[in-house]
């Protein structure tokens, strides 16, 4: 740890000699000048950390000496030595150069020496407290900076929460209106999603188990596209007397959601169902022969 910087300020020698003889045995750093200006000249090449400086000497005097020195180091700890007791003194030294202490010669030395350990334990505390108080500073500037940034983070998510819940809104009311049912599955086979279409032809479904959601002849071959898919299947079925045009497509892997969907539309023309019913007769008939 770097010892306290002490400078001495005054015109006579013998001053000087007396009191760095008094802080020789201690764990000081002694600076001395032997005029104001001097002084001056130290201090602005020099950090200090307390000055005692004589109120009478040739040229500059103590008072003046002391204003000028506030101003190149304002937290250096500032004691004035006088043979005098005049009360104008006293009051020009606190008003015009903010002095810590006012020490009479001649001087007790223990009293000296108390006071300046006092006067630099209250520097410490001084600038230790001044430290706390810009890093507390510091600190709340970085937690508003966060939580500035933390609520334009909050405001874009919003927004696109927002957004992404309108378009899914919007994407649910056209699925819900397209001309075909749709059915979507996981890859457990549990249905996921049926629109308006779906749920007239397969009430009960969202929710169930592909098995217990469709008759077998749509369960079947969605079942089959999830074991070993293709990645679309077209076929035509006939149910109740009526024959459904089926597509099963399965999502790839880079889409977001995993599973198939199924889009079916009844075929009611009667040219359309023998079409329909050829197409797949002849499809299957490919499957056997290449079997």
């Amino acid at each position: 740890m770097t010892p306290p910087h002490l400078l001495l300020v005054d015109d006579e020698p013998n001053i000087i000699k007396a009191l760095q003889r008094l802080f020789f045995d201690e764990d000081y750093e002694v600076l001395s000048a032997s005029s104001g200006e001097e002084a001056l000249r130290i201090l602005r090449q020099r950090e200090v950390d307390l000055i005692i400086a004589d109120y009478r000497m040739c040229g500059m005097n103590g008072i003046e000496f002391f204003r000028q020195a506030r101003q190149i180091q304002p937290d250096a700890v500032r004691i004035i030595l006088s043979g005098y007791a005049e009360i104008r003194v006293l009051t020009d030294a606190i008003n015009e150069g903010n002095i810590y202490r006012f020490i009479f010669k001649p001087w007790n030395d223990d009293e000296l020496r108390n006071t300046i350990q006092l006067a630099l334990a209250q520097r410490d505390l001084v600038l230790e407290n001044r430290n706390l108080a810009q890093e507390l500073l510091r600190k709340n500037q970085q937690l508003e900076d966060f939580n500035r940034h933390l609520e334009q983070q909050v405001a874009q998510r919003t927004r696109e929460l927002t957004f992404r819940n309108k378009v899914l809104s919007i994407s649910q009311d056209i699925l819900e209106f397209v001309p075909v049912g749709v059915i979507g599955f996981s890859d457990l086979g549990e249905v996921v999603l049926m629109n308006r279409i779906a749920r007239q032809h397969f009430p009960v479904g969202i929710g169930k188990m592909l098995e217990e959601a469709l008759p077998k002849e749509l369960s079947g071959p969605c079942r089959s596209a999830l074991v070993s898919p293709p990645a679309t299947q077209s076929l035509a079925i006939q149910l109740h007397e009526n024959v459904f045009q089926v597509e099963v497509h399965r999502l790839s892997s880079a889409d977001v959601a995993s599973g198939a969907v199924m889009l079916f539309s009844e075929v009611k023309s009667s040219e359309g169902v023998a079409r329909a019913l050829a197409t797949d007769a002849g499809l299957l008939a490919e499957d056997v022969n290449s079997n």
